[in-house]
């Protein structure tokens, strides 16, 4: 299947021009200038160096004649100060430039009351076809005084006009994409780039698509499944090894909202959707193995609750206790300090917590569709494993980093790291969770980039000698890290590969919000689920969802594909193999049957960074290496 990139090309791509060039010095950054390698002389084999480089002629600058091949980056840099000298000069309609780390123009394509449809246009240079061009990404800018709410989500295509979810979103951005094409791009279509006029072509790059294999998923006895919520109702893959104990905690006055949430978990209300843990899961919850604790945070405090919690305990020590929250304090969008407070007791003391928003428990049909989510999230936190995926690559060590790092604005209004934090959760290519730990803590940037390093190979090796079988090593990044974190990785890995030359080393950069987009040769645009696409020998786009064969229909929001960036490889490590594990793992999550799709390397340590940046908010003293490796249940979910 062909899809078409939402890339513009120039009709050619043979640049060639005159640039005044001078041997780098960390000058710092300045408009119409550009730092990037190019070889001391025209055609010469030696090591390219850095070179403070201008189209202006300046100060102890030598010419230089430049071809675009010399160093696609620093092209597609030249590339966008032209262009944004063209539309600040000559474009009339709306348009905003972002030129910091993130290079685009946004322009407006369609006004609201509630906000604008733009396009943000940004360069691209697509290595599989070796052309240079422009990405054209779609974003809903609401208005100052717009609240959040339905109409700003169909604004965003993300919801239809009936309020569901916009199952023909790709359409939809197809057509606000086209509509810029016909509208704004015809103005802008002719660039300059040395002594000739180079015009973008008005259609999206076509490029040829491959498919992985479906995700097949293991439950008890080894039976195998596609589908999750059938494969599951035979049996989860592992009980918990303890009988649950169960504490509600809720205010005196919430009682009526406590019953109602222990009635959809036994399976009373909703049973068309939800059967319940027993019948669901094989999880016995029955009046015999709940407790309540009344308590209200705005009134009394985290110390009462944890005595309380320790009594229950100590009485119950030969079953796995978890706590379940009707959380009426927290609103939609952000957790309440009195929530980050009962999960900070809970955490303390080695006990999951589930919570659950009161006013979801409450409302109508509020828990018809949540209840098998909450109570598969509730197996999970009591030891129970409700499946694995079947792996692609065999004896494999997964484990992706999450990073937290408190920041500070400075008088010049850039921000700051004040404090370094980094996280890791490790996994097996199953999606089977085994532990979590700090990799990196540190005010000083030196210093965390050091224990960055020697926390993986400290990491790995611990691994590897007590006695796990390990042929490959793969760590997954998510995409805001930095340059000197990911170099510091890179260094781990070297020193791990020296050692160990037997294993394979990997790592991979994973971006779930990307400026990519494709659309497929159907009437719905969407392509089929674990379809890719090759951008360079090292960049792929991923649907880690999408139609599925003999079902042509979605009744959903399909979402953007998944960027990877292979950052290191062992050229003995197949690289379908590593795309067929991310798809795997993005199916592996155990926060729901339909839970976002994004694979749990990244999506777990993200959960873990936020919830310990909102414990050290409120408790900055406290040190967690200790909780975060003795937990042996993913509590975060």
């Amino acid at each position: 299947m062909q899809i078409e990139l939402n890339f513009l090309p120039f009709e050619s791509t043979d640049f060639e021009l005159t640039l005044y060039r001078r041997k780098f010095n960390g000058e710092k950054r300045e408009d119409g200038f550009f730092t990037g390698k190019l070889p001391p002389e025209k055609g010469s084999d030696e090591d390219y160096i850095y070179y403070w480089v201008s189209l202006n002629n300046f100060d102890e600058a030598e010419e230089y004649t430049f071809c675009a091949k010399e160093n696609p980056t620093l092209m597609c840099s030249i590339i966008w100060h032209l262009f944004k000298e063209k539309v600040v000069a000559d474009y009339k309609g709306d348009f905003e430039v972002i030129d910091g780390f993130n290079k685009f123009i946004s322009f407006v394509v369609e006004s609201f009351p509630e906000g604008t449809r733009n396009i943000k246009v940004s360069p691209y240079y697509l290595a599989s076809d070796n052309k240079y061009g422009f990405i054209l990404d779609f974003a809903f800018r609401r208005s100052p005084k717009t609240p959040f709410g339905k109409k700003v989500q169909e604004l965003s295509f993300s919801i239809d006009k009936s309020g569901k979810s916009n199952a023909n979103s790709y359409i939809d951005k197809m057509g606000i994409m086209k509509k810029f094409i016909e509208e704004i791009l015809p103005s802008l279509s002719e660039l300059q780039i040395g002594d000739f006029n180079y015009f973008v072509l008005s259609d999206f790059v076509s490029l040829k698509s491959e498919e992985l294999k479906d995700r097949e998923y293991i439950f008890a006895n080894n039976q195998i499944d596609t589908d999750k919520t059938r494969g599951i109702k035979n049996k989860p893959y592992l009980m918990p090894g303890k009988q649950p104990y169960y504490i509600f905690i809720f205010k005196e006055n919430e009682k009526e909202a406590g019953n109602e949430l222990f009635k959809a978990l036994i399976g009373k209300t909703y049973s068309s959707t939800f059967s319940g843990m027993q019948s669901m899961f094989g999880c016995e919850m029955s009046t015999s193995s709940v407790t309540s604790i009344n308590i209200d945070l705005d009134k009394e405090s985290e110390d009462i609750l944890t005595d309380k919690l320790k009594e229950i305990v100590d009485i119950n020590s030969d079953k796995k206790v978890i706590g379940i929250f009707i959380d009426s304090y927290s609103d939609i969008n952000e957790k309440s300090l009195n929530y980050i407070k009962v999960k900070h007791a809970f955490f303390n003391l080695n006990i999951p917590l589930q919570a659950v928003r009161k006013k979801r428990v409450l409302a109508s049909d509020g828990l018809k569709w949540a209840a098998s989510g909450i109570g598969l999230q509730i197996l999970s936190k009591t030891g129970g494993i409700p499946w694995l995926v079947k792996p692609s690559t065999a004896d494999c060590l997964i484990f992706g980093i999450g990073t937290a790092h408190d920041r500070e604005k400075a008088q010049d209004g850039r921000w700051n790291i004040k404090k370094y934090f980094a996280y890791s959760v490790c996994f097996d290519s199953t999606g089977l969770y085994k532990s979590l730990g700090v990799l990196g803590e540190s005010a000083n940037t030196k210093n965390y980039l050091e224990s960055l390093k020697n926390n993986i190979v400290t990491f790995v090796k611990s691994k590897i000698d007590s006695g796990e079988i390990i042929s490959n090593v793969v760590i997954h990044t998510p995409c805001r890290m930095r340059r000197d974190e990911l170099q510091s990785i890179r260094t781990a890995i070297d020193d791990l590969g020296t050692e160990y030359k037997t294993i394979n080393f990997v790592v991979l950069k994973i971006n779930t919000y990307n400026k990519f987009f494709g659309f497929a040769e159907n009437n719905l645009k969407i392509p089929y689920e674990s379809t890719f696409v090759k951008l360079s020998n090292r960049d792929y786009l991923i649907w880690f969802e999408g139609l599925k064969h003999g079902k042509e229909y979605v009744n959903k929001r399909i979402a953007n594909p998944t960027h990877i960036e292979i950052i290191y490889r062992s050229e003995k490590l197949n690289i379908l193999s590593l795309l067929q594990d991310t798809v795997n793992l993005a199916g592996a999550s155990w926060r729901g049957f339909n839970a976002k799709l994004e694979p749990i390397s990244i999506f777990y340590p993200q959960l873990i960074a936020r919830f310990i940046k909102d414990f050290r908010k409120l408790y900055a003293d406290e040190n967690y290496d200790k909780q975060l490796s003795d937990f042996d249940v993913p509590w975060f979910l």
